[in-house]
């Protein structure tokens, strides 16, 4: 049972709660959620008009498919973002390459397109439509954002201009931009934006069991990209066939040769704190032909010391085919400078029937199918030892 002093209390607190929940400042607060809402709509909306559809397709032969009688399309779907007015868009190189028809799709209009070039550095390529089919990008100049909010623009499945909010993570040792945002096979070459409607970043891959991460190349790189590709063409990369992993030596291993890296005028040790380990070595390639052997700590490239794997990947795209370079490495305490002539890397054209993800993930497989490939060396060759053993 209540008593006088429960039921004034109580009378109390209802008159308090109805108080605060109708009080000016919760329509403030209400007023500034829907200015926010109103704010991101514009924002979504704005850079929207800059994000366009490709779709590229090949043709395929009546018979070709279970319909003996039809011919038909095969088709990949990305996103692709407006450079300028003259109706140049950037898009993943790997989404278009090999394709008879190019179409491109924004501001309620659909114009064909063409390859320009090729930046085999990047991954992207440069499209010309034959209509001005959205508007061109503005393009953010700075080089970092960490703990900056962003909005991924892209197509998503089929439905173009999905917006995702994240946070970036900062800038990664290949010089690549890191978002916590989702990406969805059609989002590779949408557009990462800060809060005013800059470009941050051009999407180029996703990372993690769930594509949780997204992976983007600094927007603040496009106009160089840009112009070399109209007023030059396709702008190579660099390949050497190995795939790597980081590893940190805990105590260092001293090194007593006269490296390139050490102090000029002597045998000056010094010591290896962080390297590249190779775990495989593609057969044919550059790097097996300088000798390049599974197990190789490979600490400097090209007179430059290295102690990350996309660092090295970095280095490796931005020497010209051609160019003769020196690996230094260690190989059972042993160390070996290696000369390597730097091949070209060539990109292969998505197919239709998988989603036009970036050599990014493309690497990865290839990166595992070469771990296989070893693993069954090694266990051909164990077992050659047991037989020996008999």
């Amino acid at each position: 049972m209540l008593t006088a002093f429960d039921r004034t209390a109580r009378r109390l607190s209802l008159t308090l709660l109805m108080a605060v929940f109708f009080s000016p400042i919760s329509f403030a607060a209400d007023s500034s959620l829907t200015h926010l809402e109103e704010g991101l709509n514009d924002l979504v909306y704005r850079i929207s008009r800059s994000v366009v559809t490709v779709e590229a397709s090949n043709r395929y032969a009546a018979g070709a498919y279970q319909d003996a009688a039809r011919a038909g399309l095969q088709s990949t779907v990305s996103s692709g973002i407006v450079i300028d007015s003259a109706g140049r868009i950037l898009v993943s190189a790997g989404a278009v390459l090999g394709k008879d028809r190019i179409t491109v799709t924004g501001a309620g209009r659909t114009s064909d397109a063409r390859v320009v070039a090729i930046d085999y550095q990047s991954e992207l390529a440069l499209l010309q439509s034959t209509a001005v089919v959205g508007r061109s990008v503005r393009v953010s100049d700075r080089q970092t954002c960490a703990g900056q909010m962003v909005v991924a623009m892209g197509n998503a499945y089929g439905v173009r201009s999905t917006p995702w909010l994240g946070f970036c993570a900062g800038v990664r040792d290949d010089g690549m931009m890191q978002f916590s945002v989702p990406t969805a096979s059609g989002t590779i070459g949408g557009g990462v934006f800060d809060m005013s409607g800059e470009l941050l970043a051009v999407v180029v891959g996703g990372m993690g069991v769930d594509r949780e991460v997204m992976v983007a190349l600094p927007a603040y790189r496009i106009p160089e990209i840009a112009r070399h590709l109209v007023t030059v063409g396709d702008r190579p990369s660099g390949f050497v066939g190995i795939t790597s992993q980081e590893i940190e030596i805990i105590p260092g291993i001293p090194i007593p040769y006269p490296t390139k890296l050490a102090t000029a005028g002597g045998r000056v040790a010094e010591t290896i704190n962080r390297g590249i380990v190779v775990t495989a070595v593609i057969l044919g390639s550059p790097a097996h032909r300088a000798g390049l052997q599974t197990g190789d700590l490979v600490f400097a490239f090209d007179d430059v010391a290295v102690n990350s794997a996309p660092g090295l990947a970095s280095l490796v795209q931005q020497s010209m085919p051609g160019k003769r370079v020196s690996v230094e490495l260690l190989r059972q305490n042993q160390y070996l400078d290696l000369g390597l002539v730097i091949g070209s890397k060539q990109l292969r054209p998505v197919a239709a029937a998988r989603s036009p993800w970036p050599s990014l993930d493309d690497a990865r497989v290839d990166s595992l199918m070469h771990v296989i490939d070893f693993l069954k060396q090694e266990i051909s060759r164990v077992e050659g030892l047991l037989i020996k053993l008999r």
